[in-house]
């Protein structure tokens, strides 16, 4: 288990905290229209999180394989908020890199530096 705040959950996968995992809202909008003038208008009908990027300098193997496999399918991600609640949302794992370097620890831990993931959030909320 490792542990509440430095972990999310991604599918059914307990995955460590990216280095920079800062989450922002954005509103969402319906019945958008354009005057003949050039004005816009429309319906503000709740926010959602952010599209977002999970950066890690290096992640262990199996957390590694485990989002590969996830990728264009639509999944939970659980994480804590800033109040420390647990909150689920749904999100497709949309891009996913690594670069070409692995390494194993002492302990004959397999990790891969550099692995990033772009998580685009399904949810909307009023």
């Amino acid at each position: 288990m490792l542990g509440i705040f430095n972990s999310i959950t991604l599918g059914a996968t307990e995955i460590y905290r990216g280095n920079d995992f800062t989450l922002q809202r954005e509103y969402v909008y319906a019945g958008e229209i354009e005057t003949c003038t050039g004005d816009r208008y429309a319906d503000l009908v709740g926010w959602r999180y952010s599209d977002l990027t999970i950066e890690w300098d290096m992640l262990p193997e199996d957390q590694t394989d485990a989002i590969l496999n996830l990728s264009g399918a639509v999944v939970s991600l659980t994480f804590s908020n800033e109040s420390n609640d647990s909150v689920t949302e749904q999100v497709i794992p949309r891009v996913i890199t690594s670069t070409a370097t692995r390494f194993t620890r002492g302990d004959g831990t397999a990790l891969w530096k550099g692995v990033s993931l772009q998580l685009q959030f399904m949810n909307a909320h009023n």
